[in-house]
């Protein structure tokens, strides 16, 4: 008998169940998890953990189980200093954590007559994200792959930034790899390959990687590093970014396209997906801007009394409002689109934490870029869509509303 755990790269944004395996127990008397969260390094666990079930009462049955889950999903901090990265660069700190349970648990067994009985250890030492799975998938769903990404184009504007998340797996793990070799292959046949094997390690944070993918942080990328065979990106069509193995199979991959907007400022949304990493969607098209003013009311007093009696104040304020709070919301088109951006939108509109892109004044120097903008946090207020397909749709355009998730006059 032991306690049955979940193991590999977990999401918990989804059921993460400890369960004890009651086989051979007649009635368990305590059930107790001391769990462990933490970055950085693998092996340095914290001596206390960050939250403990202590069951004493309660165990209806011999099969105990606990939703760790919920618990562990404060313990994240989703950072932007790596948003819009221009060389090979390992995730932030808090973004993955080392997740392990003590357990203590005591039982009666089947013997004759019931005999108490002590099982203690320790789970298996895994990833954790600030991710989900489907519900088709059930609880403790590892949701490893090697790019940590839908699996959908992305349509990017010349000045879009975004850094593709590359797994490297659990130190130790039959999944880990130290190196990785990239190959970007262009849209006219054009190429660059490149292997990474000194930004790994131990800690947490060092099991992604992140590789700049859009035309700004990309160009620069293949400028700093000498890399001339593959062709400026801002004059492909597409480019796949793919990850080869040892033999130069390609084992994940995902294309990215150069789309023109001669017409519209596209608005590029950053979002955390389904896997807990940055993910991107540009809206290339019309968009829409509303204001919204919140504030709140008291009545004046008219005039004012005096020694010779009440004087009336003509000019008496009446009602007077404070407290102004303005708070803008964006109506953004996506553009004709596939009908599997749907799951691109899907992530989006799940997503707990999604940034804009603003005050961009990134310019082009020669085979360079000069990255500046900024992020600001909205809410998606849409929470209703109708997915198209091609069949019923013969052209797929979304629309979704989104708001700044702070007022723009400063107040706190």
């Amino acid at each position: 008998m032991a306690i049955v755990s979940p193991s590999g790269l977990l999401g918990t944004r989804s059921p993460l169940l400890i369960s004890w395996d009651g086989a051979s127990t007649t009635s368990v008397d305590r059930f107790k998890l001391d769990i462990y969260a933490w970055t950085g390094d693998k092996d340095v666990r914290p001596a206390d953990p960050i939250y403990t079930i202590d069951r004493t009462t309660g165990l209806i049955d011999e099969y105990p189980t606990a939703d760790i889950g919920p618990l562990l999903e404060d313990e994240f901090i989703h950072r932007i200093s790596k948003i819009d990265q221009d060389d090979f660069v390992v995730m932030s700190p808090d973004s993955l954590l080392w997740m392990e349970v003590d357990y203590r648990v005591e039982y009666q067994d089947k013997s004759t007559p019931p005999t108490s009985q002590l099982a203690t250890g320790t789970t298996t030492r895994s990833l954790i994200v600030y991710g989900y799975s489907h519900f088709t998938d059930g609880a403790n769903k590892d949701v490893a792959q090697e790019i940590l990404m839908e699996d959908q184009y992305r349509y990017l504007y010349e000045f879009d930034t975004y850094n593709m998340p590359i797994y490297l797996g659990d130190v130790g793990s039959s999944y880990q790899t130290d190196a990785v070799k990239i190959k970007i292959a262009g849209s006219d046949g054009t190429s660059d390959e490149i292997t990474i094997s000194n930004k790994t390690g131990e800690d947490a944070q060092d099991r992604v990687l992140l590789f700049p993918v859009g035309v700004p942080n990309l160009s620069n990328f293949l400028f700093d590093n000498s890399l001339t065979g593959l062709t400026e990106p801002r004059l492909l069509d597409w480019w796949d970014v793919q990850i080869l193995d040892s033999v130069n199979a390609v084992v994940d991959s995902r294309r990215f396209y150069n789309q023109c907007e001669p017409k519209y400022d596209p608005i590029q949304l950053q979002f955390i997906n389904q896997w807990g990493m940055w993910d991107t969607l540009t809206f290339f098209k019309r968009s829409d801007q509303d204001m919204n003013i919140q504030k709140e009311t008291y009545r004046e007093v008219v005039g004012s009394a005096g020694a010779s009696g009440y004087t009336w104040g003509n000019q008496s304020r009446g009602i007077r409002s404070y407290n102004h709070e303005m708070k803008k919301s964006i109506t953004l088109n996506s553009g004709l689109v596939d009908e599997n951006t749907s799951d691109l939108l899907e992530q989006l509109m799940m997503s707990e934490y999604v940034l804009m892109t603003i005050n961009r004044t990134t310019t082009r120097v020669a085979d360079t870029y000069t990255i500046a903008q900024d992020f600001r946090a909205v809410n998606v207020l849409t929470d209703s869509l109708r997915l198209q397909k091609h069949i019923n749709d013969k052209t797929i355009n979304y629309s979704i509303q989104v708001e700044f998730s702070t007022p723009d006059n400063a107040v706190l």
